[in-house]
């Protein structure tokens, strides 16, 4: 196994760190190279690796992405098992941040949750031997000596990494974001990529944890610096050339929930943002023309013919050579199970399902009793919670156990899932106006710190405007030869 490491200009000291796995990499007999180069981007720092790879085989991974133990077993089964297969996507799973320690692993705590003894499980207790201050940085790493007391056996010491949680996001707001996320991710990245690659449907592959085989990937040319969603770009350039890609669900990594509302908007604007810009560029590589039923054809059949049979073969007809115009195209089975449904649900009926929120409003004004309203809202609410349910259930039954312990101690959530759902629709919605108006960028900056950069701005623009105005009076004044100092005097010792 070779495993190649791209530095894209990190100033955290992601470098150093590496570089200390190289000799570590050896004794195991795997071979670690490091790619240090200056900050150009995802696509091309992507690029740099492919173009240094020797394998057949060719795995990308992102750095925020933790693998499980078999993920990478898992995820290159499928190439060795159906020589068809081009390109494979792990599954992605959420790590929701805990308060208190875990033995065995980097943890992050609570400032004041220390307490001498803490219980981990029902049979083990640890005793904080070395105690954390206040005052430790939120960014750096203390290793503590605990002690793990097992019932009928002697004192055990070790030691546990602990990383000082910061304690204004361990609050409500990271809660609700973290759970929701999680169950959000087992539905989209487990159930919905599942059902695509059942159908030959998937529309994108993940871009923190997928594989190519070398020789499918030479044929596209690698990524392509075009759009914010170069996965997904990815994605489609295999599908015209007729690649199998398939998702493989027991191939898992692991990503930081997102806990803040600005970096969850950036990110789905740039993905709903990214979907526009891939479909328009597929509607140029692959024209479906036009096959529209015309009513002026319609009323000429019924004039001429007098037959509604021919007015129905006439439609049908039409209908077929789209659909066949459609299968042409090469997304293999990306009719109407691919891109254009996807389209169609997350764009086209975007806006239409927005009037909700304003025709709930105008019952009364229809005549309706008030009280309908929030039966109606609650319906659907409750209409919504069931179909997530569902879904989480079916996913629950296929999952390993790590997950589904996962899924039982969030699973109350799922109560404030279509809450969490509405507030990424408005993001969707908010990426569907940006992308008329604003050029791509991967960093959008999120309604939060753009309402208080907008204020920042309009004092300083204030402040300006003020001092242009003082500017231009003293200036004014100097070309009629006024001198205001006086007059601002003369009018002191008036008062």
């Amino acid at each position: 196994m070779e495993i190649i490491l791209v530095d894209d200009g990190s100033t955290d000291g992601t470098l150093n760190k590496a570089r200390l796995f190289e000799s570590k990499a050896e004794s195991h007999g795997k071979r670690l190279r490091i790619i240090a180069k200056p900050h150009t981007g995802k696509v091309q720092t992507l690029n740099t690796g492919l173009k240094k790879t020797k394998g057949s085989i060719i795995i990308t991974i992102d750095a925020d992405a933790k693998m499980a133990p078999d993920a990478i077993h898992n995820i290159v089964v499928p190439f060795v098992q159906e020589p068809e297969v081009g390109a494979a996507t792990g599954y992605i799973e959420i790590m929701v941040p805990e308060s208190g320690m875990v033995f065995g692993k980097s943890t992050r705590i609570t400032p004041n949750s220390i307490r001498n003894i803490i219980q981990i499980d029902g049979f083990h207790d640890i005793e904080v031997i070395t105690h954390f201050h206040e005052d430790t940085s939120t960014d750096d790493s203390t290793i503590g000596k605990i002690t793990i007391t097992p019932p009928g056996s002697g004192d055990v010491t070790s030691s546990i990494q602990v990383r000082k949680y910061e304690g204004e996001k361990n609050g409500l707001l990271e809660t609700f974001f973290s759970r929701c996320e999680f169950l959000e991710y087992i539905t989209a990245f487990n159930f919905e990529r599942s059902y695509q690659s059942f159908a030959g449907s998937i529309y994108s592959m993940s871009g923190a944890f997928s594989a190519f085989r070398r020789e499918v990937v030479g044929k596209v040319g690698g990524y392509w610096p075009l759009t914010v969603a170069e996965d997904m770009h990815m994605t489609m350039m295999l599908h015209n050339r007729q690649v199998s890609i398939v998702h493989v669900p027991e191939a898992v990594a692991y990503v930081d929930a997102i806990t803040d509302y600005d970096t969850l908007y950036s990110q789905r604007v740039r993905w709903a943002r990214g979907q526009l810009e891939v479909a328009s560029m597929q509607e140029k590589q692959c024209p479906i023309g036009r096959e529209d039923i015309s009513f002026r054809d319609m009323v000429s059949i019924a004039w001429q013919d007098k037959s509604l049979a021919m007015i129905g073969k006439y439609i049908t007809t039409k209908l077929s050579n789209r659909v066949q115009r459609l299968k042409q195209c090469t997304y293999r089975s990306f009719n109407f199970m691919g891109l254009q449904r996807i389209l169609l649900v997350d764009h086209t009926i975007a806006f239409p399902r927005l009037l909700w929120v304003f025709v709930l409003a105008l019952f009364p004004i229809l005549g309706l009793y008030l009280y309908i309203i929030p039966v109606v809202a609650l319906l659907l609410y409750a209409f919504y919670v069931a179909i997530d349910t569902v879904v989480i259930v079916f996913v629950y039954q296929n999952s390993p156990e790590t997950t589904r312990n996962n899924i039982e101690r969030y699973f109350p959530f799922i109560l404030l899932l279509p809450i969490y759902r509405l507030m990424t629709f408005f993001f969707r919605l908010s990426a569907f106006l940006q992308v008329l108006k604003e050029p791509s960028d991967w960093a959008v900056e999120g309604p939060v710190n753009g309402f208080k950069n907008g204020v920042k701005e309009a004092k300083n623009e204030a402040i300006a405007a003020k001092e242009s105005v003082v500017t231009a009076i003293f200036n004014l004044a100097e070309v009629l030869n006024i001198n205001l100092e006086n007059l601002l005097n003369q009018g002191r010792k008036g008062k």
